[in-house]
């Protein structure tokens, strides 16, 4: 009986090309985002309508050009073997984490000042709104009165300011520069917008109506409207629907220019 003829002896044909690397883009595509980046929403859709079918097409080009040069079976499959590596470190790349988005550094001239206890209807307007449009949840108990009281115990104010200009800040997550900082630029800013400001206390004689200044503004995702042990929020900010108005953090200084 005869011996089979070894594979290295036979080129891989149009098959192994296509299933191959295809099914190695398909996998590493499919894991990749749910391992490397759980937070981001594609999850294995890179698998599926990405790197698998380019793979695929990967591996039907590569054939044709192998089958055009009358490669050695032994260089295809060398040359199968590099490009399926290829394709999986590609795609693996790919699914890391971008760059975090911490919030914005932003120049502001102050315009105006108010307590937060002035804002207090509006806010409890806003949040029985709120509550009566929402069915699938319920609101905590005393919230409008738990509310008012916050508001007019708390030490901080709203600023109401004119931008001038703003400066993304982003944080680097990929293994090989993950935690450092960078910035795209200031750019221009012609708005006006009100904040809650905590930095100086809770009386408007602290904040110079007219200076400019620089502040930072974080960015964080809002939480479900699900907790009904915290919805409508306690947080003073949150409650009247603005963002914080913060010191520039230290480790964000040198990126701001001077």
């Amino acid at each position: 009986m005869e011996n089979a003829e070894p594979r290295a002896s036979r080129p891989p044909g149009m098959l192994r090309w296509v299933l191959i690397l295809g099914g190695i883009g398909f996998a590493a595509g499919f894991i990749g985002p749910v391992v490397l980046n759980p937070e981001a929403n594609q999850g294995p859709l890179v698998g599926i309508f990405l790197s698998g079918p380019g793979g695929a097409v990967l591996g039907l080009l590569l054939f044709a050009v192998c089958f055009a040069l009358r490669l050695s079976a032994e260089r295809q499959w060398q040359l199968l073997g590099v490009f399926a590596g290829l394709v999986a470190v590609v795609t693996l790349v790919f699914c890391l984490p971008g760059p975090k988005f911490n919030g914005f550094v932003v120049e502001v001239q102050l315009d105006g000042c108010k307590t937060p206890a002035e804002l207090a209807d509006g806010a409890v307007a806003y949040w029985q709104k709120r509550v009566a449009e929402v069915t699938w949840a319920s609101p905590r108990p005393g919230w409008e009165q738990d509310g008012r009281q916050r508001l007019a115990q708390d030490q901080a104010v709203v600023l109401e300011v004119a931008l001038v200009r703003r400066l993304g800040i982003y944080e680097s997550r990929k293994p090989w520069n993950s935690g450092s900082i960078s910035t795209r630029g200031w750019f221009p800013a012609n708005e006006r917008q009100s904040f809650y400001a905590p930095y100086r206390g809770g009386s408007c004689a602290g904040y110079a109506i007219g200076s400019r200044s620089v502040h930072f503004v974080s960015y964080t995702l809002p939480r479900s409207t699900g907790d009904a042990q915290d919805w409508p929020p306690r947080e003073i900010a949150r409650f009247l629907n603005l963002q914080s108005l913060e010191p520039v953090p230290v480790r964000y200084e040198p990126l701001v220019e001077k």
